[in-house]
């Protein structure tokens, strides 16, 4: 089972258990917790690329320089005997790896503004002194000028003492849902809340029930009228006047949009466009949602936008990974199959170069150096007249020993990864060229790179 659904299941079963114990005791007060996180922006991208046995093999995780430190303020509130609901904010000093935060190819670091509201499945009641929970919700967060949305899910223990301290421990594993970030991160919190003592408590509720009055209540009997007979009554009625079938409103086309609010009242469309249909601006017969070329009348099967063929390889350049080089069909317009996600920066008849990037002065693989690497050993197994050439180099900020010494590290780790996939030595060439031969004399970090070519003999 995977991860999510196990959750999911637990989640479940949570919900069964506070259902059978709702007439016990022991709902959560209103309290503020104080809480000191810590936030891993490379983790889950580092295991989504490779595997979790390797990363865990890395150690890179345990680095301090890979966790953010934030402090944060929670309002938590017992909806039920089982069930809290949380709202936290969370202020972070955010350390970004590249490519973390959308259109951000370089990392960096800025403050960090989360905001969280969550529900926390109990196991047991309030007040017992160890509790564990499971926990999912909805956040957003201002991450280097960018807004995301993303689903915290996780587990936690919490801490009752008999003074009516609470201390509460989270891991969260906060799963990316729209644009803002690119991949997920996981988050790590330790809070303190003071709530009150059992002794209060008691003494409140005593209190409470001693004062309790019961009144006689006499019972009132009232008519709802329906004005236009349409069987809704006008007070659940939003044409009470005239009669019709949507919350008491005609809608002669039948779209979901009552007349009275549908622009196109005797064509049948769609709400987000005020009952009207999708339009088709070119006129192409595919409307512009489907139309990936909406002011250019084209063909539904090149997605709505004509078709070109620049390099004649009988694939449309809107489709074409290597528009100005003749391939095939079956490579995507390329002369070789195209390894996924990798970033292409030479195309021949008879080659297609990629490029990983490396950190200042390390030659160490970034998480997004995996997935690429991974395609190509792919692309080799399936193939074997297909051979690489394997070559490092390095920025111009060091002396030219250091250069020379840098570029061949990359270039070994690099070849290295291809020999523990089995691809055989005889296959591989390998050489490094220190700065001599840079591809950006203003952007340094572009230089830092391995670039491997495929080809075949």
């Amino acid at each position: 089972m995977k991860p999510n659904n196990l959750l999911l299941a637990c989640l479940f079963l949570m919900g069964v258990i506070d259902v059978s114990a709702q007439g016990q005791p022991s709902k959560k007060p209103v309290v503020f917790s104080y809480n000191i996180s810590l936030s891993d922006y490379s983790f889950a991208k580092n295991v989504k690329d490779s595997s979790f046995g390797n990363v865990i093999k890395q150690k890179d995780w345990l680095k301090p320089a890979n966790k953010s430190v934030g402090l944060g303020i929670s309002y938590w509130k017992g909806l039920t005997n089982h069930i809290d609901f949380s709202g936290t904010f969370t202020g972070t000093l955010s350390s970004f790896p590249a490519g973390f935060v959308k259109d951000d190819s370089i990392g960096g670091a800025s403050i960090t503004a989360q905001l969280d509201g969550i529900l926390h499945f109990k196991l047991l009641e309030d007040q017992k002194l160890i509790n564990p929970f499971l926990s999912a919700g909805v956040g957003t967060g201002y991450f280097s000028k960018k807004i995301a949305v993303y689903a915290p899910l996780g587990m936690g223990l919490q801490f009752h003492f008999a003074s009516g301290t609470y201390m509460i421990l989270q891991a969260q594993w906060r799963k990316a849902l729209i644009a803002g970030i690119n991949n997920d991160y996981t988050f790590y919190s330790l809070g303190f809340a003071q709530g009150k003592t059992q002794r209060q408590t008691n003494k409140a509720k005593s209190k409470k029930e001693t004062a309790k009055i019961i009144l006689p209540q006499k019972e009132i009997v009232k008519i709802d009228k329906d004005t236009d007979g349409d069987g809704i009554p006008d007070s659940k009625d939003n044409c009470p006047a005239e009669k019709g079938t949507l919350n008491g409103c005609p809608d002669k086309d039948g779209d979901g949009v009552a007349d009275k609010d549908d622009k196109c009242p005797d064509v049948k469309g769609v709400a987000r466009y005020e009952g009207c249909p999708v339009p088709d601006t070119d006129k192409d017969g595919i409307n512009d949602e489907e139309d990936k070329c909406p002011r250019e009348a084209g063909l539904a099967s090149n997605n709505g936008c004509p078709v070109k063929d620049s390099d004649g390889d009988g694939v449309a350049d809107i489709n074409d990974k290597c528009p100005d080089v003749k391939g095939t069909v079956e490579n995507e317009g390329c002369p070789l199959p195209i390894a996924e996600g990798g970033k292409i920066i030479e195309v021949t008849d008879k080659s297609v170069t990629y490029n990983v990037e490396f950190d200042f002065d390390r030659s160490n693989l970034l998480p997004n150096a995996y997935a690429v690497l991974k395609n190509i050993v792919s692309i080799l197994k399936a193939d074997n007249r297909l051979s690489i050439t394997v070559t490092g180099h390095s920025d111009s900020l060091g002396t030219p020993t250091a250069n020379m010494r840098i570029s061949a590290s990359r270039a070994k780790v690099v070849t290295d990864y291809f020999l523990s996939y089995n691809i055989n030595s005889a296959r591989i060439q390998s050489a490094y060229y220190g700065s001599q031969r840079p591809i950006d004399k203003e952007q340094q970090w572009r230089n830092r790179r391995v670039e491997i070519t495929i080809y075949k003999k």
